[in-house]
């Protein structure tokens, strides 16, 4: 357990406060505190403490499920590949998967599915969801691996984004960062890519916030005014994928719908194109943000023919 201890005055704080290893608390003093906690609820309690107002949050309620297990590789499986994905088709099913390769020969694999109402419990019932995937890859990759020792599962109920960076100020010496500001669907794989650009940011924040008079101001009001921008990104491709279906709960923005019929157009183009398909890949792994219009509206024309290149 750990929390952040309320200066005397109230305007900042004293220190992380934690149980140590005997069960008791002890005090830590810190000039700055990152709560990086995951739900954010050490600096959501302080603000409580100091009587201030919480931040604003943004919820896109996605109440997905997904059944993860660990197969041995089959004998003369195909295995030219990083990973194998398959992705839903909403709004008529919503159910998604993926295979990747792990150390000693083995895969892991999970099966998602947004608002199941019951757990995949077997391996015989794993085998059946793969067979109502898109496409037959998943199911064909698995049917001949031995049956895993068990099933795990996870349920993630609503994405969330606490606005922070709209407060006019943070308790001085605090500063949330990953999870503690933006949770993300877990199946999209992109919180871990934004705690790590939110990690060079904050890098490049103190560097410059270090010849300031006062650097943990600087470095507060520095981090939150830029932040944003790291999440934008990922916000928008993972929860628009979620707002696809109808039971997603959360506001549409004006131009959902026009915003759902590029995201067609780029899919046609990244199976027609490779390097669109390098491309999406990359953006989706927050790793570029490149310009690829004029290719995604070339392979969109009727009858285009769009030259090979090579990924």
């Amino acid at each position: 357990m750990i929390g952040i201890v309320p200066a005397a005055g109230g305007a900042g704080m004293r220190g992380v406060q934690f149980v140590n290893g005997s069960g008791r608390w002890e005090t830590l003093d810190a000039d700055l505190v990152v709560d990086a906690s995951g739900r954010g609820a050490p600096t959501l309690t302080l603000l409580d403490a100091l009587c201030w107002d919480r931040p604003q949050m943004t919820e896109i309620g996605v109440d997905i499920s997904y059944a993860t297990a660990v197969v041995e590789i089959p004998p003369d499986a195909t295995t030219e590949w990083k990973a194998v994905l398959t992705l839903p088709d909403p709004p008529h099913l919503a159910l998604h998967a993926i295979i990747v390769p792990t150390e000693d020969g083995r895969w892991i694999t999970a099966i998602a599915d947004h608002s199941a109402t019951a757990w995949i419990e077997t391996w015989g019932a794993f085998l059946e969801a793969s067979r109502l995937l898109i496409t037959p890859t998943v199911y064909n990759a698995l049917r001949y691996a031995q049956p895993p020792e068990g099933i795990r599962h996870y349920r993630f109920p609503v994405s969330t984004w606490k606005h922070f960076e709209r407060l006019p100020r943070l308790p001085r010496g605090v500063l949330p960062v990953a999870d503690a500001l933006c949770r993300f669907n877990p199946i999209h794989g992109q919180g871990m890519s934004s705690a790590a650009k939110q990690a060079r940011l904050l890098q490049d924040v103190l560097s410059r916030a270090a010849a300031s008079p006062d650097p943990i101001a600087a470095l507060q009001s520095g981090f939150m005014s830029e932040v944003a921008s790291v999440l934008e990104t990922p916000w928008m491709m993972s929860t628009s994928a979620d707002l696809a279906f109808p039971q997603t709960r959360g506001e549409r923005p004006d131009n959902f719908t026009e915003a759902r019929e590029f995201e067609a157009a780029l899919f046609r183009a990244a199976v027609a194109d490779p390097v669109v398909h390098r491309a999406m890949t990359e953006v989706a792994q927050l790793l570029q943000e490149p310009d690829i219009m004029r290719r995604i509206e070339a392979a969109s024309r009727p009858g285009a023919v769009v030259t090979q290149a090579a990924a």
